[in-house]
């Protein structure tokens, strides 16, 4: 695989970590601490480090069973012993402890040294681990990128595991190391580390079970292939368990509770005590899942790889890449960076926090005591130091993985660094228990421990990597063998590990018990100590409760201090009882949380210390010593005191003025807000001046007095009426400001009031009324503006409708002419060229159509009549109409019959349908048309479904936009303006008639009106006969037009039919030109010269020709001119006018007349 997109892979990583980390800072401060279990047991992954997803093959490889300790110890620890380390969360949560050495350090009496040891220990025994994170990153890399890794990455300065190092540290600085309050929950980071242990978890699983199910397909392929493999069979030999196997278990469950990362996750980190009984159920889940395909994998790179030559640590990455699966290897590499990242990060959090706290701090004070920065600034010098810290342990680590990194393998390294940090243990764990423990005790012990770790682990390993002689090693210092480092005292027939930890765990534990016996602690010791124990005996009383007392007994001793009501309250509200029977929860037995909110309760009335001493009293069921009655009479008179205190003080901070009267109406206590309000001089109110004292003060500077009415305090509590009732009233005084005075009597007496300066209240209030009328006002004239812009878009609006009228008639008349002349021009001649210009105008004719509905319709002059009808009325004609010019483009056209009844209007509901028809023709090219009705409900779906190239779903809205259509080509069915589908939206909303559009690309479309079903009767209406083709040869045809070239042509095409053709722009000259002949059928435009009308010049020409047929023949659409013409009894034709229906319209007015003289 290329190292480019490995590299670009890892990045991606790791930037979804910065975004995971960033989500969680962002919104850390609205979900405050609430508990997150599962996100608090996740952060416990932390743990399994690379290390884990990559050593623990190398190990189950190389040792059997032997990858299974560092998992067994922390199980136990946190799946048994998860008590403990809730005890640690409590106390650290008292202490505000930020660290490890925090923690010891106040367990020992805020011993700095003792911090200082911890955190020097920590960084040195750490370090290793640190980098064989980088190792594994680096290992993995050159691995999977094998020859594709390019001479610039390789030469990189330090290559990819320096590149990591230093993302980490960022990553670190930013959401780990952002300020000095480092006891702070930093929700980003645990998020990010959460996010990390799914990440390693569904690697480890998925590449696990791919390589596990590819190698041996079954569980008992699996076993059989163990069984039939030598080597891997002695591995897994129970008989190959020695000591080193319980001591690597041993310090693996000391090394969940004493690594600074483990001890910042689980301690630090603790929103909520009770999420560690969680993790005790999770974690070990956790532990037992990313290791379920350990073997498999491992018996897998056995097999295919008999050699040795390929690092055993290295199968996870190695066994995908050989069976080629690089995608697999990419995965395990990112499961691996995942593993060794999360550990990165949170060491170095809590490692910096170390340094800076234990180390840097005291010697910046101890050094430079006077350094402004420091006295004026120390959150930014801190907050420096503890960002160096982290880069300084990146590049410390970077360069102990270069000097360390190829020596030893991963499972070697990570026990070092375990039996180092274990040497906390003792110190640790004697702390929660034992009383006498003491600093010297602990210090000695670490210090032995540390120098015995040195001595006995890390000194033989660099006999291990080469750099130290093995003959030296064994000869001891000096020759004296008793002192070698792997045979200690003689003593060498145990391995390494059992050696290591005997001699560094023994003479820590030693000296930690005989120094705290042979030493007296300090008093701060002492204190400490007992802080720890009690909260050690408080947990206890916290799990098993108090034997025989009761929810009841706690519940009256409450009563007797704090009263029943409150008691009640509280006890309500811990048992979860709202409105039903309080005393039948009482009778269940008390426990620690009860206790706990029992001395809290009392704590209010007696202190903290006393409500302990009662209630410990109760449990006890002893009574109290004269010392324990004088501690709570004391605590209880402080109590007091402070409540007292509070009391005062919250009065005399409240910006109100307040004033308590006892029963004589004296002043019996006041704030100063009182003095101020009323301005009143120092001194003058006293204990027991009168209130008659003050009303006379204040009514002699003149402030009662306003228009002649005297409205006091002293006259207002007088009055029977309002003695001893609530009273509220308010003063206006000389200067304008305004007094709120309300007055609430006193249960034993007296009366207490509250003064309050309303000015504020009352200005704004004058300012709204100002504003309510200005408002009025405004709107008033926004009404008046109003009125007269609805009239200008009235009058606009009856423009626009008669600039219409003249815009239809002025582009359709030259229109009209055309036509005329090209049809009489196709009567003589027979030429495509003619036919083609034909469809050119009809085009033309129906663009300019589509674009005069669009404006009628807008402008408010189509109006719709709906009448009920009977819907095969109107699909008949439609599918007659259709079904030929179908058929002309090859298409088949087929109408359902359907006898139903609607209601709508005709002429609106036929143009919707029309543009459907005319929608599928054009746009359908090979397939049919269906035009048909489903029933839905009360309504009727009239639908046109079509085979054309249907629609894409996105552009569904688009096709009813004006002057929008989809690039499907129509060859030489034209092509329109796009209004076709706009006219029909605007119509079907006129007519409150819902469309739909249903299309499938390259299927067709269907386009439906949902019209209303009707019970109503239609009217019958008279059936159409077609009039058959009519000889016109000899027939005299007045014609009235002022338009020379419409008449012109007009009379050419009527020529053409062998008509007599007389035109005339006037009724007179008509007259004239007939001579005295009377003509078959008159046709006249309705806008003649001189303003006359068509209708006008019928019935003079009539007055003197008598009842000849005539029809109008105009381009005005106005309602108007057609209820006119039909008033006149005369036909209605629109302009152009299609030559087939002018002589349809012939032969009709020729039949008429013809009944009319035969009747």
């Amino acid at each position: 695989m290329e190292s480019w997109f490995i590299v670009l892979a890892s990045l991606a990583y790791l930037l979804s970590l910065f975004a995971i980390a960033w989500y969680g800072d962002r919104t850390a401060a609205g979900t405050g601490e609430r508990r997150t279990p599962l996100l608090y047991a996740l952060s416990f992954g932390v743990y399994c480090t690379s290390w884990t997803f990559y050593g623990a093959v190398g190990r189950a490889a190389t040792g059997g069973f032997y990858f299974l300790p560092i998992y067994i110890g922390p199980i136990v620890v946190i799946g048994l012993g998860w008590p403990i380390l809730a005890r640690i969360v409590r106390v650290a949560k008292s202490e505000n402890v930020v660290s490890i050495s925090d923690f010891l350090s106040a367990r020992y009496g805020k011993s700095r040294g003792l911090a200082a040891l911890v955190t020097i220990t920590a960084v040195i025994g750490l370090l290793p681990y640190i980098a064989l994170q980088l190792k594994a990153i680096s290992v993995s890399f050159e691995i999977l990128a094998g020859d594709t890794l390019g001479s610039e990455v390789s030469q990189l300065p330090g290559g990819t595991s320096l590149l990591a190092a230093l993302l980490m540290a960022a990553f670190a600085i930013l959401f780990g190391v952002r300020n000095i309050s480092a006891n702070e929950h930093h929700r980003g980071l645990m998020m990010a580390i959460a996010a990390e242990s799914v990440v390693k978890l569904a690697a480890a699983i998925g590449v696990g079970a791919a390589i596990a199910f590819a190698a041996f397909g079954n569980l008992n392929a699996f076993v059989e292939a163990a069984a039939s493999h030598p080597g891997f069979l002695e591995l897994m030999s129970v008989g190959n368990i020695g000591a080193d196997w319980w001591v690597a278990c041993l310090l693996s469950g000391l090394a969940i509770l004493c690594l600074p990362r483990q001890f910042h996750v689980a301690v630090v980190e603790n929103t909520h005590t009770g999420d560690v009984r969680s993790s005790a159920r999770l974690f070990p889940a956790y532990l037992v899942a990313i290791n379920l395909f350990v073997l498999p994998v491992a018996l897998a790179g056995l097999m295919l790889f008999p050699d040795g030559r390929i690092n055993a640590d290295t199968f996870m990455v190695s066994i995908p890449l050989r069976q080629g699966w690089p995608w697999l290897a990419l995965i395990a590499f990112i499961g691996g960076l995942s593993a060794a990242t999360s550990m990165i990060l949170v060491e170095m959090v809590a490692l910096s926090t170390m340094i800076c706290n234990d180390i840097a701090v005291p010697l910046l004070m101890a050094l430079r005591p006077n350094d402004p920065r420091l006295r004026d600034e120390p959150a930014a010098v801190l907050l420096a130091v503890r960002r160096s810290a982290v880069i300084v342990l990146v590049l410390l680590s970077y360069g102990c993985y270069r000097l360390i990194g190829s020596a030893f393998p991963l499972a070697t390294i990570g026990m070092m660094s375990f039996t180092a940090v274990a040497q906390f243990a003792p110190a640790l764990l004697g702390g929660l228990v034992w009383s006498r423990a003491s600093r010297g005790g602990a210090f000695a012990g670490i210090c032995a421990g540390f120098i015995g770790w040195a001595y006995t682990m890390l000194l033989p390993s660099f006999a291990d990597a080469g750099w130290l002689a093995a003959s030296a090693l064994r000869e001891g210092p000096f020759g004296l063998t008793g002192l070698s480092p792997v045979a200690l005292a003689g003593i060498g027939n145990i391995d390494p590990l059992t050696n290591a930890a005997l001699w560094s765990l023994g003479p820590n534990l030693f000296l930690f018990v005989v120094i705290s016996l042979l030493t007296r602690p300090s008093t701060l010791e002492r204190q400490q100590a007992a802080r720890f124990m009690s909260l050690r005996r408080a947990a206890d009383g916290e799990s098993h409760g108090p034997r025989g007392a009761t929810l009841a007994d706690l519940h009256d001793l409450a009563v007797r201090y704090v009263g029943a009501a409150r008691a009640d309250t509280a006890f309500r509200r811990f048992t979860g009882v709202r409105d039903g029977d309080l005393n039948t929860a009482l009778l269940a037995r008390s426990d620690g949380e009860a206790i706990q909110m029992t001395e809290r309760l009392l704590a209010g009335a007696v202190g903290s210390a006393s409500a302990r001493v009662v209630v410990a009293g109760l449990l006890s069921d002893r009574r109290l010593s004269r010392t324990d009655a004088r501690s709570i009479i004391d605590e209880a008179s402080r109590a007091i005191l402070k409540q007292h205190e509070l009391l005062r003080a919250t009065i005399e901070n409240v910006p109100q003025g307040i004033a308590v009267f006892d029963e004589d109406w004296r002043v019996a206590t006041w704030n100063n807000q009182f003095v101020v309000l009323l301005e009143l001089p120092d001194g003058f109110v006293q204990v027991g001046t009168s209130l008659e004292e003050i009303v006379r003060f204040i009514d002699r500077r003149g402030e009662y007095g306003h228009n002649g009415e005297i409205e006091t305090l002293l006259s207002r509590r007088s009055d029977p009426r309002r003695r001893n009732r609530p009273d509220m009233y308010e003063r206006v005084r000389p200067d304008g400001s305004v007094l709120e005075i309300a007055t609430n009597p006193m249960p034993g007496g007296g009366f207490v009031a509250v003064y309050t300066d309303v000015t504020d209240r009352h200005r704004a209030a004058e300012a709204l009324r100002e504003a309510n009328e200005s408002l009025e006002r405004r709107i008033a004239e926004r009404t008046r503006d109003l009125s007269e812009a609805k009239g200008e878009a009235e009058r606009a609006n009856r423009s626009k409708t008669r600039f219409l009228a003249a815009a239809s008639h002025d582009l359709l008349q030259p229109l009209h002419a055309a036509r005329l002349f090209l049809s009489a021009l196709g009567e003589r001649h027979q030429d495509t060229a003619i036919r083609q210009i034909d469809a050119s105008l009809r085009s033309v004719e129906q663009i300019l159509g589509d674009l005069l509905d669009v404006s009628k319709i807008d402008s408010g002059v189509v109006r719709p009549n709906p009448v009920p009808m009977r819907v095969d009325e109107l699909l008949k004609p439609l599918g007659e109409e259709f079904t030929v010019l179908a058929s002309r483009h090859g298409l088949g056209l087929r109408v359902v019959d359907c006898g139903l009844t609607v209601r709508s209007d005709p002429t609106l509901l036929r143009r919707i349908l029309q543009n459907y028809l005319a929608n599928a023709v054009r746009y359908t090219r090979t397939g049919r048309i269906l035009l048909g009705c489903r029933r839905r409900g009360n309504s009727l779906s009239i639908e046109v479904w079509d085979t054309g190239p249907g629609i894409p779903e996105h552009k569904v809205p688009e096709i009813f936009m004006e002057f929008r259509q989809l690039d499907n080509a129509v060859d030489e069915r034209g092509k329109g303006l796009g209004l076709g589908l706009a006219i029909v939206e605007r119509l079907a909303g006129i007519l409150n008639h819902p469309v739909q559009v249903r299309s499938r690309v390259g299927h067709g479309s269907a386009f439906s009106v949902l019209v209303p079903l009707t019970d109503e009767r239609v009217a019958v209406r008279p059936a159409t006969v077609r009039p058959r083709v009519r000889d016109l040869r000899g027939v005299l045809v007045l014609c009235l037009e002022n338009e020379p070239a419409i008449a012109r042509a007009t009379e050419d095409l009527l020529t053409s039919w062998s008509c007599r053709v007389t035109t005339a722009a006037t009724p007179d000259h008509a007259l004239a030109a007939l001579n005295g002949q009377t003509p078959d059928v008159i046709l006249t435009d309705y806008h003649l010269d001189r303003s006359l009308t068509g209708v006008e010049a019928l019935r003079t020409l009539r007055a003197r020709l008598g009842a000849v047929p005539a029809a109008v023949v105009t381009a005005d659409r106005d309602i108007a001119v057609r209820e006119d013409i039909e008033a006149a009894g005369c036909h209605l034709l629109y302009k152009p006018v299609r030559p087939g229906a002018l002589r349809a319209l012939l032969g009709q007015l020729l039949s008429q007349s013809e009944q009319r003289k035969a009747g």
